[in-house]
């Protein structure tokens, strides 16, 4: 289990037991908003990852663009990067980063300087 995983399993526990202790509603609903965007960049991270895995254009696109090697953590770091730049304008970002298309931006020609 990596770290993302762990920190993620460690929100669900910390929500189970505020709800256990009958702590603030408020409390409990912004750490499951936060569960769930959290939860929506590692699944995309990992989607990603995947399928650069099976697609050389996409870790070619990444090299290009020099964000580092195509490993998890880096493409955790791009997708999460991707991610805080949406802009919600009134709607569930959990939502919006399930799905924004980060494959796309990678396999675009790099602009030149």
């Amino acid at each position: 289990m990596d770290e993302y995983m762990l920190e993620i399993n460690d929100l669900r526990r910390r929500i189970a037991k505020l709800k256990f202790e009958r702590a603030s509603v408020v409390i409990i609903e912004e750490l499951e908003a936060q569960l769930r965007i959290l939860k929506a960049i590692y699944d995309s991270a990992s989607g990603l990852f995947s399928a650069g895995e099976n697609d050389r254009r996409l870790q070619a696109g990444f090299r290009e663009r020099q964000l580092g090697s195509w490993t998890f953590d880096n493409v955790y770091f791009y997708v999460y990067e991707q991610a805080v730049a949406l802009e919600p304008d009134g709607h569930d970002l959990a939502t919006l980063i399930w799905h924004h298309d980060y494959a796309n931006p990678l396999l675009s020609p790099v602009a030149a300087k």
